[in-house]
Parts: structure tokens; sequence; C-alpha cells
């Protein structure tokens, strides 16, 4: 009776270890059978977001919840992935991680206050006066060749005229009272030609640039002391407006009067 009851123990046992092991294959299944499940749901809502135009959004599916991860440009986009995302069969939940950057903030220059015509104007001529002015065109004594010094000076007309491609300019020459009228005269148109050749070498258009010499018609010192001389030898500039002119040649030009005898002295023009 004793060994029944040991034998009847003995399979009651190996039923229990029998199950129990089928419990277990039968649960391992199960779970291989819903990871591959999870695997496909990935893929699909990978594809479905490639086809929404969405590349860069990454997805993971946990326990039926999609993850997306990634980054997108916007926040319009980030709810557009959570629409494709929950449209798909399946899907219990969306767990949306996707990033957007900060909006950049683009400060827009303050616009350039229309002028009217006149002041624009005098702002162009206070500009080009300025160009002109640093330092001022020198010339050799007696001619019309340039000194190096200047070079500077004829750089920044020449970017000046660049920078305001529609701009024409009058170049006046002037000089001192020495020597004669009609000589100083003629010095200072070859002194205002002297500078238009510099500026057209610079890629300037010579139609823009107009020429006059004033000799010693227009001083603004005196001539009597070296300082008030060396003012009177200068080179002006002018804005010529659109549709206008800019100052005239001289139209009377008073000479001195020659002396028969004695011979006068020449005097180097200025």
């Amino acid at each position: 009776m004793a060994e029944l009851v040991l034998e009847r123990r003995g399979l009651v046992a190996v039923v229990i270890v029998v199950a129990f092991f089928a419990v277990v294959a039968i649960g391992s299944g199960g779970e291989q059978v819903a990871e591959d499940e999870q695997q496909d749901l990935t893929a699909i809502v990978q594809g479905a977001m490639v086809q929404a135009g969405l590349p860069t959004v990454e997805v993971r599916v946990v326990d039926w919840t999609v993850v997306l991860e990634g980054r997108v440009a916007s926040s319009e986009l980030k709810e557009a992935a959570t629409r494709v995302a929950q449209a798909q069969p399946a899907v219990i939940s969306v767990d949306n991680r996707l990033s957007v950057p900060a909006p950049i903030v683009v400060e827009e220059e303050p616009e350039a206050p229309d002028l009217p015509a006149e002041q624009a104007d005098l702002l162009l001529q206070a500009r080009l006066s300025a160009a002109g002015a640093s330092p001022p065109i020198r010339f050799q004594s007696g001619g019309d060749r340039i000194t190096v010094e200047s070079v500077p000076t004829l750089d920044l007309l020449a970017g000046f005229l660049a920078t305001n491609p529609t701009v024409s300019i009058q170049i006046i020459g002037h000089t001192d009272s020495d020597g004669d009228a009609a000589a100083n005269l003629e010095l200072s148109t070859t002194r205002a030609e002297a500078v238009r050749t510099q500026l057209v070498a610079r890629g300037i258009e010579s139609e823009r640039l107009a020429t006059l010499g004033l000799g010693e018609t227009d001083p603004i010192a005196d001539n009597l002391t070296k300082g008030g001389k060396n003012a009177n030898r200068r080179i002006e500039f002018l804005v010529i407006p659109v549709g206008g002119e800019g100052l005239a040649p001289p139209t009377t030009t008073t000479f001195a009067p020659v002396a028969e005898e004695p011979a006068p002295t020449t005097v180097p023009a200025g």
C-alpha cells in the first residue's frame, strides 16, 4: 500500500514538472511573437514617416507605444509626426520626443529715410567734399602733375563714385593770383583734367566726370600771404543733380594791362 502511494506521488510530481515547462515554453513563445509584431509595427511607422516627408524622425515601439525621437524643423512638423503615427493600426499611444530648434530672430535693418531731392543732393555733396579734402589734392609747383601724397584722396573719391553709380560730378580747378590770369585759367583747367584722368584710370566712367577751370577768379582766402595762396590753389568737387548742369565757365577774365616799357618780370603760374 505504501509503495502505491509513493508511485502516485511520483507520477503527480512528474505531471507538475511537465506542466511547468509547458507553460514556460508557451509564455516565451508568446513573448517572441509580441516582440516580432512590435518590430513589424516599428518598420510600418518608420516607413509612414518617410512617405510623409519626415525622414529625420526615428521610431521605436515599446509595449505598443510608438516613441518618436530625433529633430524636425518646426512645431507643426512635430505635430504632424504624431498624427502619422496615430494613424497606423495597432498603435496604442504615441510618445513624441522630437526636438524643435529655437526660432531664429532676424532683426530687420531700419530703412533709410527717403530724403527730399535737395537734401539728398546736399548729403551727397557733403560726403563728396569730405572725400576730396582728406587730404586736399596737390600738384607739383607750376604744373599739373599730382603729388604722391594725393593718391589716397583719389582712391577715396573713386570709392565714393563706385558706391554711388548714378552720381555725376564736376571737377573744378582753382589757382592763386600769382602770374598771368589767362595762364592761371589754363593751368586750373589742365589740373582738373588730370584729376579726371586719374579717376577714369580707377574705373569711373568718363561721362560722369565734367571738368572746369576757374583760375584765380574764385578765391577763398587772400592772395597776400603764403597760407592764403595755398588755400586758393585747390581742386573742388561738385555733385551735378540729375538733369542739371555744373558751374558755367567764367564769361570774362580781367587781365592786367601789359606795360610796353619796361618789360614786366614773369612770375610762375600759381
